[in-house]
């Protein structure tokens, strides 16, 4: 696994930590103090993209495009659903996860990471001659 590689999958495990860590404070909230905010489980809808980027990266070992994709679609949704919740509540979070995915995306979008994600060469058919020895 190339080092870019390597380095986005622990940047978004961090992610996913800290979506951990906050869901579970949200969690003791409205445990503590149920009357408080009812739109309480709608916050925890934001900290599902950064748990599906982390579930991604645990797909990597597949080595297939798709997953690739699939997980720098997710870090761009990651800012951007924070920016819509900035335009409902003026909350900063996006500024704060923009960069995070931003790093992210350039990192996955890399040659090395690209070229990693690249299916495996196909086994030669019996009809094709096998190459020349070196």
């Amino acid at each position: 696994m190339p080092l870019s590689v390597r380095i986005a999958r622990n940047l978004i495990w961090f992610q996913a930590t800290l979506a951990l860590i906050s869901v579970v404070l949200l969690i003791l909230g409205l445990i503590l103090d149920p009357d408080d905010s009812p739109e309480g489980p709608l916050h925890a809808l934001v900290y599902l993209p950064p748990l599906a980027a982390a579930w991604l990266a645990n797909q990597w070992p597949t080595r297939r495009p798709p997953v690739r994709l699939a997980t720098i679609a997710v870090q761009l949704a990651i800012p951007s659903l924070d920016f819509i919740h900035f335009l409902i509540e003026n909350t900063l979070d996006w500024a704060l996860t923009a960069p995070w995915s931003a790093l992210i995306v350039t990192l996955l979008l890399l040659p090395p990471a690209r070229t990693w994600f690249t299916p495996a060469l196909q086994a030669r058919s019996p009809s094709q001659p096998a190459p020349p020895a070196a």
